[in-house]
């Protein structure tokens, strides 16, 4: 499940994998994919890790890595990544945890009608018939069959509705809006 409500508070970079430790001693690293299209690995010839904000210490600035050599550990579901910047197994070590990120325009092209979480997150949902403002796209549960999306209402009502055509009749990511149609009791 992902959540956000204002548009405006949208990440500059996406997710895409985490940096699990050292593979060996030779400074190779272990990548966990975090991302429904792990094979964009095998294109990428740079990394950019970032840490996570620590509760207490020392922010870490973000590291870019160039891509020497990638293998697939397909059992374990991960990569196995040289780079040009980390030689030991220390330095390895020291990237642990860390997530590499893409730039928004870098993520993988989707096919018509599908969108990211991440810019679905702030839409203002728009009854089709009526124009009636019924809130906004707060966050979007994965169900296995469709998604499920959570619209807080004006009045701070979590009501839910399906992804399905419908309900949802036309998403415009510039006008920041979805239109959808109420089924009968659904929104009651």
């Amino acid at each position: 499940m992902s959540t956000r409500t204002d548009r405006e508070d949208r990440p500059s970079r996406i997710v895409v994998g985490r940096i699990l430790g050292p593979h060996g001693i030779k400074g190779v690293l272990k990548l966990q994919p975090l991302t429904d299209y792990p094979e964009r690995f095998r294109s990428m010839d740079r990394l950019v890790v970032e840490f996570p904000a620590p509760k207490v210490g020392v922010h870490r600035a973000p590291r870019e890595l160039t891509v020497l050599g990638l293998d697939v550990l397909e059992s374990k579901n991960l990569f196995l990544v040289r780079t040009e910047e980390v030689h030991t197994c220390d330095e390895a070590e020291s990237l642990k945890g860390g997530l590499v990120t893409v730039a928004p325009e870098e993520r993988v092209p989707l096919e018509e009608d599908c969108y990211w979480i991440d810019d679905l997150l702030g839409l203002r949902v728009v009854e089709q018939d009526t124009g009636r403002d019924l809130g906004r796209l707060e966050n979007v549960i994965s169900t296995g069959s469709n998604d499920v999306y959570g619209v807080r209402t004006p009045d701070g009502a979590l009501k839910m509705l399906p992804a399905i055509a419908d309900v949802v009749r036309k998403v415009d990511l510039e006008a920041g809006t979805m239109t959808v149609v109420l089924l009968e009791g659904l929104w009651d």
